[in-house]
């Protein structure tokens, strides 16, 4: 039988992994969109990060899911984030747009649009892009000007003074050529503010949970300064999200545009760490298999799919918009942890560092015995 996982010459692959890019009711397929493809990771050498490797097919099943009336954003109301993760981006945006004061004011990837509305409803008018049906359909219902179609400086000729972005920078996978663009739609002095998912914690851990075919980038702060300043940021300061693990940065055109060379490095030995949690993983799985729930569904796909497991456990999540819902790819819809019970006598894998301890503490107040509890952290004591 062919292995579910290999690590080989600088490159994690997974040969199968559910694809997420929406949450449905598991009854039908979208033509051009596979509900499964491999994963391969490897480091960008240059400007030590991990990058996603992916195929033309795999590419343009990324793009056409991006294209769809789905909800792959945080910020919108299917997402039940909008008071916790969005009032942390929202409120880093303001103060970014506040403090520079700029006229000409763009969102790449808007989404459903609900930075836009917050930020008009702070007195500053902005303008959407991205290329979706849904978020077409959201501008028309909240008002807010939109051009539909991806990012291109060149095509749209932006002059702008303030570009934000929220959970794009790790989904765009020429990211240096992207930050060049970025550069280029700004005047002179302009601003880039973005919001990323810090990886630098998954790295050191040999962590895989932070796969995902959309995330096609992993930075560090070492990495994504260099990036930006080799792209014309001759200022860049990267802070940290007040809720989960986040960067926050803010970067003005001008100035050095040398790629920093603090902190490289942070990417050597990943792969051999990486090979290690997965191993811990599969005596795991193969010593709780048929009496263990994962909790965290995203975070915990990528372990499970090394060990080729799509359907074969439940997942849990406290976000009460998905339950009942199906990931592509996996077979059992999510389910509320409410359901949990003591007298279930199952284990539970949670698969976030971030909010391990938050979660682990939920479940013993619900009477879950602490042996019982498993987590990246704990991988190996097994």
């Amino acid at each position: 039988m062919q292995p579910h996982w290999t690590v080989r010459e600088g490159c994690l692959e997974i040969a199968s992994m559910p694809f997420y890019w929406r949450l449905s009711d598991g009854k039908h397929a979208v033509p051009g969109i596979e509900s499964c493809m491999p994963v391969r990771l490897q480091v960008n050498a240059e400007f030590d990060y991990l990058e996603l490797a992916l195929t033309s097919s795999e590419q343009a099943c990324l793009d056409l899911a991006y294209q769809q009336d789905a909800n792959i954003g945080f910020i919108n109301p299917e997402s039940g984030q909008i008071d916790t993760y969005g009032a942390s981006v929202n409120a880093f945006f303001l103060e970014a747009v506040s403090t520079v004061r700029p006229a000409r004011i763009f969102e790449i990837g808007c989404g459903a649009g609900f930075s836009i509305e917050f930020m008009r409803r702070h007195g500053w008018q902005v303008t959407g892009i991205d290329p979706s049906e849904y978020s077409l359909r959201w501008s028309e219902r909240l008002g807010f000007p939109l051009i539909n179609q991806f990012f291109d400086a060149d095509a749209l000729g932006l002059d702008a003074d303030f570009v934000f972005c929220n959970d794009v920078f790790e989904h765009v996978g020429a990211v240096v050529e992207f930050s060049l663009q970025v550069c280029k739609a700004l005047v002179a002095g302009g601003t880039f503010a973005f919001a990323t998912t810090n990886s630098t914690q998954a790295i050191q851990y040999g962590d895989i949970s932070m796969l995902e075919h959309q995330h096609v980038n992993m930075f560090t702060e070492g990495s994504i300064t260099r990036i930006l300043r080799a792209a014309g940021f001759g200022e860049v300061r990267v802070g940290r999200g007040s809720y989960g693990n986040t960067f926050h940065v803010v970067a003005r055109k001008g100035g050095s545009s040398l790629p920093a060379d603090e902190g490289q490095g942070d990417c050597d030995g990943y792969f051999e760490r990486a090979q290690r949690r997965i191993e811990a993983f599969t005596r795991l799985h193969a010593q709780l298999h048929g009496t263990c729930g994962y909790y965290v569904p995203l975070r915990c796909i990528p372990y499970l799919a090394t060990v080729g497991d799509y359907g074969d456990h439940d997942l849990f999540d406290s976000n009460t918009s998905w339950h009942g819902k199906y990931i592509d790819g996996y077979q059992r819809p999510i389910r509320s942890p409410q359901e949990i019970t003591p007298e279930d006598g199952r284990a539970i894998f949670i698969g976030s560092n971030t909010f391990y301890e938050e979660i682990r503490k939920s479940l013993m107040a619900r009477g879950v015995p602490p042996g019982l509890i498993h987590g990246i952290s704990t991988l190996g004591e097994v």
